[in-house]
């Protein structure tokens, strides 16, 4: 019934305000910093970039390990109500027992990190070129902020979403199976034996949630930043 359909979305509901302001934080405050350092090799432009700097880079890595901070424990939550399992590892009768859920709802947190970084640099990349090539386009708050949100963090989602299927196994009810792998082994096995389809899986429901959510997302906070400028 609809509770099937709608399993997990507490949790997605619940972090993505946080997730999404501690990320703009970070890679806004990472950029700043670089600019403020004066360090040629974080300022200076990157060969065939555009006029693009460091800063974009250095400004994305923070923003995933902001990112991935918050997010864990929501996506663990998340993966285990949609296969059917438990985040929850017991009681918390003892301080060790707090400890052990911790752990616990930290759970993937590398491939939940390598995830967000491979999708948040292609993201940030991807939104400082369109600016640089169409910065009348990309300036108007609505048509920019959708073409951020729905095109560029929807192709963000495409070379990352490898990643995505990783992280899911490593987080899910048969993350057993993958206890002791690194995220590099996990795929390069799924890749081997799943092949691309395996590889891609879920990617086209996920694609159009990106592409929808992600565009009106950033369409309203453009909006929105720039009815503060006026």
């Amino acid at each position: 019934g609809i509770r099937g359909l709608y399993r997990g979305m507490v949790p997605i509901v619940l972090s993505t305000g946080v997730q999404k302001s501690a990320l703009f934080a970070g890679y806004a405050g990472a950029r700043r910093w670089c600019q403020a350092s004066e360090i040629s090799v974080l300022t200076s432009p990157i060969p065939l970039m555009n006029g693009m700097d460091a800063s974009v880079l250095v400004g994305a890595v923070v923003a995933s390990t902001a990112r991935t901070a918050v997010e864990t424990p929501f996506e663990l939550a998340k993966v285990r109500s949609q296969t059917g399992g438990s985040w929850m590892v017991g009681s918390f009768r003892t301080p060790q027992d707090a400890l052990k859920q911790l752990k616990e709802c930290y759970t993937g947190v590398g491939a939940t990190w390598g995830r967000a970084t491979v999708m948040l640099t292609a993201f940030f990349v991807l939104c400082d070129q369109s600016e640089r090539a169409a910065p009348d386009v990309m300036s108007r708050p609505l048509l920019g902020g959708f073409i951020k949100g729905g095109i560029c963090a929807t192709m963000a989602w495409g070379v990352s979403w490898p990643l995505e299927v990783v992280k899911s196994k490593v987080q899910g009810v048969e993350a057993h199976r993958f206890k002791g792998q690194s995220m590099w082994t996990i795929l390069a096995h799924t890749a081997r034996n799943e092949g691309l389809r395996g590889l891609y899986r879920g990617f086209l429901p996920g694609a159009m949630r990106s592409f929808a959510a992600n565009g009106v997302g950033m369409a309203a906070y453009q909006l929105t930043q720039s009815m503060r400028k006026d």
